[in-house]
């Protein structure tokens, strides 16, 4: 598994840096396609922006704890801490999309039978397929050899940026991640995306 050094970095580097590796959660597996990052400081999008909550729980965790939260009523989404140094340099990755590799059958019961394609193809269906709910929040990624972030047997994919999805403040920034040419993203790259 990945330590927390890993995550003792900027948001921006470790949503990047998580494409093509492989989270591991008890008996599904699935290869990161797409990330998204939240800056601490100056991104409106961040819920350290309007939640004081979420100011504490960064305070108090280290790099490599899970924060999960309820969105919009309805599904849960499932986020990273990460710690570069203060200021603009912590806050958060959200795992957006995985390619399923292991315990797809679990997963398919999970999400009603969808297609491979789409058993984690975006943040609430990851969620839904892995069964992660607000019993994850807080735990450490860092100290199970059964829920985590393991380095891929595969190759390193291309990475694009992107804008992030289904925002309305900061929205401009290029903060989302995706393996390019996945079929297994929750939103194809846009004419904007940037080849890294």
């Amino acid at each position: 598994m990945l330590g927390p050094s890993f995550f003792a970095r900027p948001p921006l580097v470790c949503a990047r840096d998580l494409i093509g590796l492989d989270l591991v959660w008890g008996p599904c597996h699935g290869r990161i396609v797409e990330t998204e990052a939240y800056s601490a400081i100056g991104d409106e999008a961040c819920h350290t922006f309007s939640r004081k909550s979420t100011r504490d729980f960064l305070k108090r965790h280290t790099p490599g704890t899970a924060y999960v939260y309820l969105n919009y009523g309805m599904h849960w989404l499932f986020n990273v801490l990460v710690k570069g140094g203060g200021g603009d340099q912590d806050g958060f990755v959200l795992f957006r999309a995985l390619e399923p590799t292991a315990g797809l059958a679990r997963m398919r019961r999970r999400r009603g039978n969808a297609t491979d394609r789409a058993l984690c193809a975006g943040p609430g269906r990851l969620t839904q397929a892995l069964g992660i709910d607000e019993r994850v929040h807080g735990r450490d990624l860092c100290g199970s050899g059964t829920h985590g972030i393991v380095e891929s047997k595969s190759p390193k994919p291309a990475v694009l940026a992107d804008l992030r999805i289904g925002i309305t403040r900061s929205a401009e920034l290029p903060w989302r991640f995706l393996a390019a040419d996945s079929p297994f993203v929750s939103v194809r790259a846009t004419a904007r995306a940037q080849k890294l």
